[in-house]
């Protein structure tokens, strides 16, 4: 599978206002809106200052962004896949950097992290609130500092250790950066949104990242804190569309979430004929999960259709498959 390369090329935007940055710090001056009231101190390694929005980015030409890569996937019915927890394969480490380069590796560029927050405020990829399932070290991740998790090994899900630490999210921003990938940014309850957004903008990483959120009060904390990040949210109907934007949400920025369980070509074509892009995932237990019984038979063409009925990012806990089914129709978008 060709190795994802780092696309360069001018910022589109496809339906943006002139005043998204100027609505951005309007809003910033004046709302401090989180989801998590916690006064996380600033640190090196993660948490950052309040945020304020970032003037143009210049220097390094910009790889294509996201929000314009979508419109044209949407457009074309094409599909492209996210890694969950940044693996190709189950079997591979969780959120960490070997995993990611594997990914990116197999035609995934797309990676999916979990953002927690340490004692002194770093921000840190772990998915689990504790530290036991996934590293050498125990206990609550937001009772530790940062510089007690330096000192832990990753383990795999099969009990193996890796010779990898804990990565700061700063540093997995730093490295997509350099090496093309782009990022889904799962915010644990630990971690404030604000401080995930300051270190988007820190990384000049704000037109290559979709921050996740779980309901419609999240969704719309994030908007205000940058109106020109891409957020996705849980969408049953076309009218979780319009209950937003008369919330002031923007649909130009809206991915639309519609599950882990059952196909539904129809919402994702209602969702098309808004211009909004669904998203859908063959990720859950094992066992359970669409990503087994897709892979069970080595026929795969279940992720063909899923693209052809309208979703426009699958997030698998088996991407290196699902990205060999698709191949690489989704670089016409991406680079």
């Amino acid at each position: 599978m060709m190795r994802w390369r780092r696309l360069i090329a001018g910022r589109v935007m496809r339906r943006s206002s002139l005043c998204h940055v100027a609505l951005a710090s309007l809003v910033l001056a004046s709302c401090g809106v989180d989801r998590q009231q916690a006064t996380a101190p600033a640190a090196e390694t993660g948490a950052a200052a309040p945020v304020s929005a970032p003037a143009a980015e210049t220097g390094a030409a910009a790889p294509v962004s996201l929000e314009a890569a979508f419109t044209c996937l949407r457009e074309r019915r094409l599909a492209v896949v996210s890694a969950h927890r940044g693996q190709p394969d189950p079997d591979a480490a969780e959120n960490a950097l070997s995993s990611f380069r594997e990914s990116l590796a197999a035609g995934v560029p797309i990676l999916e992290i979990d953002i927690a927050t340490t004692r002194d405020g770093a921000l840190v990829l772990m998915h689990d609130d504790t530290l036991d399932r996934t590293t050498t070290g125990s206990g609550l991740v937001s009772e530790k500092s940062y510089n007690e998790l330096k000192s832990l090994n990753i383990r795999r899900d099969d009990g193996r250790l890796t010779d990898e630490r804990v990565p700061t999210l700063a540093a997995a921003l730093a490295w997509g950066r350099t090496a093309g990938a782009y990022f889904q940014l799962d915010v644990k309850k630990s971690t404030r949104f604000a401080d995930v957004v300051a270190a988007v903008h820190k990384a000049r990483m704000r037109d290559r990242v979709i921050v996740i959120t779980y309901n419609q009060a999240d969704a719309i904390t994030v908007h205000r804190l940058d109106p020109a990040l891409l957020v996705s949210v849980a969408i049953d109907s076309p009218a979780d569309v319009n209950a937003l934007a008369a919330q002031g949400f923007n649909p130009d920025r809206l991915l639309a979430w519609t599950g882990n369980r059952d196909e539904r070509p129809s919402l994702w074509q209602a969702l098309n004929g808004r211009g909004v892009e669904p998203l859908f995932g063959t990720l859950g237990r094992a066992g359970e999960r669409l990503d087994d019984r897709y892979v069970a038979d080595g026929d795969l063409s279940e992720y063909r259709t899923l693209a052809r009925a309208g979703v426009t990012m699958i997030a698998s806990d088996r991407a290196a498959a699902a990205a060999m089914a698709l191949g690489n129709d989704h670089q016409r978008c991406m680079r």
